[in-house]
């Protein structure tokens, strides 16, 4: 199967899924706002996405980008409101490799998010603050240079920077709330991952 139709494949189940469960008592615990007019905004990846809660379908603001949404966005959306609730927010982070498979697909991980991130950033924490505007978030203290990050609802990433010198290249980490366990399975993480780290490129 391609990565095109296992993605619409992940989507078509996540939609029948959906279609089953009563979403109404669960908005709240998802940090997301009530719906108008039968559609439920989402702020997700710096963008605001508007569920139909009629047939699932997702939008933007702008009609011009609705034929451009990433399908891995709509996917990560659909599975953030398929999460059991409450969703448990620890305090305690996490790297990819304590997630399960982690450790056995962390290579694979490196090449999807933090090496391309590296090449492209170097030293420049200028660039990479510009870049981050994309998205939501927050200077956080960590590392040389870190920044928390909003994904979906309740969901944050820790994107923490180490400037090189003339020893060491530079060097960087992504982490997690130990809750997202809950959230989002290990290919979830690895995809929203990526998603956040090429679009910083």
């Amino acid at each position: 199967m391609s990565k095109i139709s296992a993605y619409q494949d992940a989507l078509d189940k996540a939609i029948k899924k959906l279609k089953k469960i009563n979403l109404s008592q669960k908005y709240i615990d998802l940090g997301l706002p009530e719906p108008e007019n039968n559609k439920l905004k989402i702020r997700a990846f710096g963008v605001n996405f508007y569920l139909n809660l009629d047939d699932f379908e997702i939008k933007t603001d702008d009609q011009k980008k609705d034929n451009k949404i990433k399908i891995s966005d709509k996917i990560s959306i659909l599975h953030y409101l398929l999460t059991d609730i409450p969703i448990i927010i620890t305090g305690k982070l996490i790297n990819f490799r304590d997630l399960s498979g982690g450790n056995f697909y962390w290579q694979p991980f490196l090449s999807r998010t933090i090496n391309p991130l590296i090449k492209r950033i170097g030293n420049n924490i200028d660039l990479l603050k510009n870049n981050l505007n994309r998205f939501d978030w927050e200077k956080n203290d960590t590392g040389d240079f870190s920044a928390k990050i909003h994904i979906i609802g309740k969901v944050y990433i820790i994107l923490v920077y180490y400037l090189g010198d003339e020893e060491f290249q530079p060097d960087a980490n992504i982490l997690f709330d130990e809750g997202i366990k809950n959230i989002f399975d290990t290919e979830d993480v690895a995809v929203l991952s990526s998603r956040i780290c090429l679009s910083l490129l």
